[in-house]
């Protein structure tokens, strides 16, 4: 769960007549078929709606931009302490909720994903061997897609002298392809835990029962911008276009971040 509501367990009677008002002032100000007025339903009518309702990166939430930038400004000053490690980021993201921070990574790397809707699970485990620290489920024009994301140091051994991928970045690729590994046998069992996460009164779409590895993604985060060489963005490019393995530094989650400001959707 993201928030502190169980939203699993629906609407409130008031949530429930306020949401019928709404609906009937669609009707009124619609002079053919009807007005669409989704980010003035109560929040709880968006959640409650959605597919993991506990799970639903609210668009709303992207029409306030004093917040965005204030956690924007919060997450650069976390990472720019030297001491800093992939735990207390983990633990800042998901103790004041920023999950706007996670969720830009579909605008930044421009995943053709998200724009219909965008849900994020932290610590998301992958049957009983491996836990991701974040997936984000994407819903595009072309269905549902999948982001695993592994978090790593900011700090300490990110690349070599020579721009080849350090400690940090290794380990965080050895996790992406565990996980990689894993899902051909470890499918049905992917399904059976998102079915936890979801709407009692939906099914889940057919992306969530038959396995299409082109919808996986993967996503490793270490180190700083001055860490990457010329050699590294070779590799970065490589790895992405070979494995759909996305390496990126913190200082682009805090420009990805940045760049959701004004935006409509993730």
């Amino acid at each position: 769960m993201l928030y502190d509501r169980d939203y699993l367990e629906g609407l409130t009677e008031e949530e429930e007549r306020e949401y019928l008002r709404i609906r009937e002032t669609e009707k009124s100000k619609a002079k053919y078929g009807r007005r669409n007025m989704f980010l003035s339903y109560p929040k709880a009518v968006r959640m409650c709606d959605s597919l993991f309702p506990n799970n639903y990166l609210d668009i709303a939430d992207l029409k306030n931009h004093e917040l965005l930038r204030k956690s924007k400004e919060e997450f650069g000053a976390l990472i720019d302490d030297p001491n800093c490690n992939e735990r207390q980021i983990l633990n800042f993201i998901n103790g004041t909720k920023y999950y706007n921070i996670i969720g830009s990574l579909l605008l930044g790397l421009t995943f053709n994903t998200g724009h219909h809707a965008a849900y994020l699970f932290p610590e998301f485990q992958l049957g009983t061997e491996y836990k991701a620290d974040y997936l984000i489920v994407g819903k595009g024009s072309g269905g549902y897609e999948f982001v695993f994301i592994e978090l790593e140091n900011p700090y300490g051994n990110i690349t070599l002298k020579d721009g080849q991928l350090g400690k940090e970045f290794r380990k965080g690729i050895s996790q992406l392809e565990d996980w990689r590994r894993w899902l051909p046998t470890g499918f049905s069992s992917f399904g059976e835990v998102m079915r936890k996460y979801k709407n009692r009164s939906r099914d889940l779409p057919d992306e969530f029962h038959r396995l299409d590895l082109s919808r996986f993604h993967y996503v490793v985060i270490a180190g700083r911008r001055p860490d990457f060489t010329e050699k590294t963005y070779v590799i970065k490019r490589e790895k992405m276009k070979n494995e759909d393995t996305y390496i990126l530094h913190y200082d682009n989650l805090v420009d990805f971040a940045n760049c959701l400001i004004g935006r409509n959707s993730y």
